[in-house]
């Protein structure tokens, strides 16, 4: 056998919505059976392949999927991404050449073909795997490469087009689990028992696709490991109906992740182009408001195509956007919150079922009651993860600003890492803690939601290394590298290969959100809303959701200290 095999990333992979349909070029749809190599066309011939694009990558690429034609390796290259690439361009994470030549070494390297065609493929791929061959002119054949089938989130899927479309997200042995089917508010279809030996759990599949995209943005070059262990990730789970069946297909989409346990130290300021609260959880949320406004503009688009992938709809309001139908928002967290559920055993809560929030001002995470007013006036304070938790429960994740574009978005479950975790006390926490209705006064479209809790699998131990702890890390969808924060300052390194020297605002901060804010605005021709002169302006004239935020503070008991934890407005 000569050459070396390589994992290819092409128009053939099959989605968890279904197989490629790859155009011929006359147009018309090619045979529902799955492409073979040959007969696929590519879908977009205007969209060029140019060196620049793969500056960072081509040492590696000569090295790992060099050419074994005529070709040079960059022509090779540039056919196997007019062939292929333009095709899988509508995945999120191969949305440009270097996410895809990225992910094909990530891929060659993390199924290692090379390695496994000696031990055999099967213990790893199972069936979803091809062997391909060519014959040469001595009439010898000739392994040219092995077809893994993947789903648009890389995971190994099915290769035939009867499958029944429900895979492990991972090749790893079969486990007898369920994927997540608990039914939120207002119904929820359940779906036919799908087959124990090809189902995932949910948990598991959260795990697995946060754990991959951690190592696909760190890569070998940075030395960020040790964050890992508070990092958070908000997971996309879409429903689709299956063209060949009456079940469901999930698939699972990583959309924004954060880490760290650091707050910054200094005075209060009111700039907005710093950020003061860098736990994983809050760092994930931001990076979750940031990919949101993404999709808000991608709904903005003039291209069908891309109204079609995008999350949102206009909502029955005619005004405002919601998430489509059969989108659910998940979070993985690898440490537990803190706060009230981290202190009380679950049981206290039948007794005391507003118990105090709790606030975190340097180091120190103590109950809101025994905070100095001069404390909370003059230093930077944050809310705890448990407090926020139960807010968002009601309020959603979307927070104020982005109230007046979308409908609330909802946490639909959480899957937890942290073994030392009450889960019935956050559960009661989080669920039980606020009892807000409409009868209360509770307006349309907000509701308190339920949460449900899974224990999950580490993607990291949860002891971080110290020259981790000072630091913080941000992802979100479309987001070409991580951006790492200085704990000490709130702000980013410039270089995060190189993150000595000037740090500058954060993309996740205040002020480059409400730059997102007024750009969607413009685009929606929202003019009301890009004539709000400042931050503070724009939530205040979230009224709705003001008038939430008022219910769910005398809930808790808030109400009184509602100047001494207002938010920091840039001006």
């Amino acid at each position: 056998m000569a050459g070396r095999t390589t994992v290819r990333l092409a128009t053939w992979l099959l989605l968890a919505t279904g197989a490629f349909t790859p155009l011929t070029a006359t147009g018309a749809q090619a045979e529902t059976e799955p492409s073979r190599p040959s007969s696929v066309v590519g879908c977009c011939p205007y969209w060029h392949l140019f060196p620049s694009d793969l500056a960072d990558l081509t040492s590696e690429l000569d090295n790992q999927w060099p050419t074994f034609t005529n070709l040079t390796n960059f022509q090779f290259w540039e056919n196997e991404w007019q062939k292929h690439g333009t095709c899988a361009g509508c995945v999120e994470t191969l949305s440009s050449p270097n996410k895809y030549f990225r992910a094909a070494l990530y891929l060659h390297g993390k199924y290692n073909i090379d390695s496994t065609l000696e031990s055999a493929l099967r213990p790893v791929l199972g069936d979803q795997h091809e062997l391909q061959c060519v014959t040469d002119t001595q009439g010898r054949q000739i392994l040219v490469q092995v077809k893994v089938s993947l789903h648009s989130d890389l995971s190994v899927g099915c290769i035939s087009a009867g499958c029944d479309g429900t895979s492990p997200y991972r090749p790893s042995p079969p486990r007898l689990a369920a994927s997540f089917k608990a039914p939120p508010p207002g119904g929820r279809d359940q779906q036919p028992a799908a087959n124990p030996e090809n189902v995932i759990s949910h948990d598991q599949r959260c795990a697995a696709i946060t754990s991959d995209m951690c190592e696909m943005l760190l890569g070998n070059d940075l030395p960020y490991r040790g964050c890992l262990s508070t990092v958070a990730g908000f997971i996309l789970e879409r429903e689709t109906a299956a063209a060949c069946q009456t079940a469901c297909r999930e698939t699972y989409e990583l959309v924004a992740l954060g880490t760290g346990d650091v707050s910054y130290q200094g005075w209060l300021e009111f700039s907005g182009r710093r950020l003061h609260d860098m736990h994983g959880l809050v760092v994930a949320r931001r990076a979750l408001l940031r990919y949101l406004y993404k999709q808000l503009l991608m709904g903005c688009s003039q291209d069908p195509a891309a109204r079609e992938k995008c999350i949102f709809s206009p909502a029955e309001d005619g005004v405002r956007m919601a998430l489509k139908p059969r989108i659910f928002l998940h979070l993985y967290l690898s440490r537990a919150p803190s706060g009230v559920s981290e202190k009380f055993h679950g049981s206290l809560l039948q007794l005391r079922p507003s118990l105090e929030p709790h606030v975190g001002i340097g180091d120190t995470l103590r109950p809101l009651s025994s905070c100095r007013p001069s404390a909370l006036a003059a230093h930077t304070s944050c809310i705890s993860s448990s407090d926020k938790l139960t807010r968002w429960n009601v309020l959603g994740v979307q927070g104020a600003l982005l109230s007046h574009i979308i409908h609330p978005v909802y946490i639909t479950s959480i899957v937890l890492a942290d073994p030392g975790q009450d889960h019935f006390a956050l559960s009661q926490v989080i669920n039980e803690r606020l009892r807000l209705g409409p009868e209360d006064g509770l307006p349309k479209p907000y509701r308190q939601s339920k949460v449900y809790l899974f224990t999950g699998p580490r993607v990291a131990p949860l002891n971080m290394p110290p020259e981790c702890r000072s630091m913080s890390l941000n992802w979100c969808g479309g987001d070409e590298m991580l951006e790492l924060v200085d704990g000490a300052t709130g702000k980013s390194a410039r270089d995060i290969l190189h993150p000595a020297g000037p740090y500058r605002p954060s993309r996740l901060c205040k002020a480059a959100m409400l730059q997102s804010f007024r750009k969607v605005a413009r685009e929606m021709a929202r003019e009301d809303l890009v004539m709000l002169p400042t931050y503070h302006k724009a939530k205040v004239q979230a009224e709705a959701y003001q008038s939430v935020k008022r219910l769910v503070y005398k809930q808790l008991g808030l109400h009184e200290y509602g100047k001494q934890l207002a938010d920091i407005f840039p001006h």
